[in-house]
């Protein structure tokens, strides 16, 4: 079938299938993963949940506060696929991008049509959509997504993601398909400078397959033919340019088209099998290796100096990021300080400052907390929907769907040094066993004299 690539049989191949089913049965069934956080609180194990501004995560929540934590994995995942980059070239382009599952999919789907006249474009408007309601169930309750949309009950986005997802997928799977790779990925362009002459690629031993003949010409005595043969391995049988993704020719030498998928190792590997001739004419080797007019593969080298470079910082940004998120505070406290007025002055010459409070639980089961004042630090606190005009030295708050929106009235009395501006540190406690959650630090205003 025009544009589509033959099929290949081996060790690479298996490995991208197996991966593929892996990387489509992670992005498919994950979402439906459930994860019981108690009442209230959404049971699917990931859910990036748009209008709450939270990602759950397993046991996990996070807030837009906590970006960092996403930058450090971030960070922490380009230094590993530079890492695997430098060792082996572009192992991820050619086995785990997107863009390669998908295309290869749409590629199966050609191929398994054809014999049975199907019309492929039906099985692929169907894995598109499928694959636009894949993504919108990572933001939207996965159960119950399909009769929701179904019914005409789904939120405007969930359809929104299923067209423009599914769209995209047909455009770039079934039309681009090898031209994202060539032209518009920008991952070909740089990676030279993460390779060099010891990595990993897949390279064309022409000191052993030239010059190209048909088998009947006579073998290179060097190769164990007769005295005055001409032809190399290589029978320019054209297998590892049809087995080939973005078409090209891996006897050209490296190129930036080369996804380093191995599908042409596997192709050529069964020609060589078949007319008697040892495998590895084409290989994943080192050019310095190859140069070097070796039948023996070199092996990686995982711990070279630019490698070990880019591990070293995805270990250094996936270990702060782990340590961060297992020593997240169980909730996030603010207290905002109303300035109009700064301070109001009592009748009896207490000093008193207003405070809008916010309290957002992110562990479950928190909903009665205990506010007080540090140790040392003058002052009663009281809320201003109490309807208590004295004030006390805690305060026992009880959160509405774990957040708290409240006004905190402090107040020192006129014996307390209540002169100017001095810091502040409200405590934040469980109120079931006294447990600090945390610590607002703000600033307590009075008058100057």
């Amino acid at each position: 079938m025009k544009g589509v690539p033959a099929t290949a049989s081996g060790r690479y191949r298996r490995i991208k299938t197996g991966l593929a089913c892996l990387l489509l049965g992670w992005f498919f069934l994950v979402p439906f993963l459930r994860w019981d956080r108690g009442p209230d609180l959404p049971g699917q194990a990931i859910l990036f949940d748009l209008p709450g501004r939270r990602l759950f995560l397993f046991g996990w929540e996070f807030w837009p506060q906590d970006l960092p934590i996403a930058v450090g994995l971030l960070v922490g995942a380009a230094s590993l696929l530079f890492y695997a980059t430098a060792l082996a070239g572009r192992v991820w382009c050619g086995f785990a991008c997107p863009q390669t599952v998908w295309t290869d999919l749409f590629f199966a789907v050609d191929r398994f049509c054809e014999h049975r006249r199907i019309p492929p474009v039906l099985v692929k408007i169907a894995i598109a959509l499928l694959t636009g309601f894949g993504f919108a169930c990572w933001f939207t309750d996965a159960p119950t997504l399909a009769g929701r949309l179904l019914g005409g009950s789904a939120a405007p986005g969930s359809y929104g993601a299923v067209l423009i997802i599914g769209g995209l997928t047909w455009l770039l799977g079934v039309y681009a398909k090898q031209r994202v790779c060539l032209h518009m990925c920008p991952w070909p362009r740089f990676q030279a400078a993460l390779l060099d002459r010891d990595s990993q690629v897949v390279t064309y031993q022409a000191w052993r397959g030239e010059s190209r003949g048909r088998k009947r010409i006579p073998l290179r005595e060097d190769l164990g033919g007769e005295p005055g043969g001409t032809r190399g391995d290589c029978i320019d049988c054209t297998r590892c340019v049809a087995v080939c993704p973005t078409l090209i020719d891996i006897r050209d030498g490296l190129q930036m088209g080369c996804i380093g998928c191995g599908l042409c190792v596997d192709a050529c590997d069964t020609v060589m099998e078949k007319i008697g001739r040892p495998k590895g004419l084409i290989r994943f080797d080192s050019e310095t290796n190859a140069n070097a007019k070796s039948w023996t593969k070199t092996l990686p080298r995982p711990f070279a100096a630019k490698p070990m470079l880019f591990l070293s910082v995805a270990l250094l940004a996936l270990g702060a990021s782990l340590f961060a998120m297992l020593t997240l505070s169980p909730l996030r406290a603010d207290l905002d300080p109303q300035r109009n007025p700064l301070f109001v002055r009592l009748s009896d010459g207490g000093i008193r400052n207003d405070f809008l409070l916010h309290i957002q639980a992110r562990q479950p089961g928190l909903s009665t907390l205990r506010l007080r004042l540090a140790e040392g630090e003058a002052g009663l606190l009281r809320l201003a929907s109490s309807g208590d005009h004295i004030g006390a030295e805690t305060v026992d708050v009880t959160l509405d769907q774990r957040e708290l929106r409240e006004r905190l009235l402090i107040t020192r009395s006129a014996g307390a040094d209540a002169k100017g501006r001095s810091p502040l540190h409200l405590l934040v406690q469980d109120a079931r066993d006294g447990r600090l959650l945390g610590t607002v630090e703000t600033q307590f205003w009075g008058p100057e004299s």
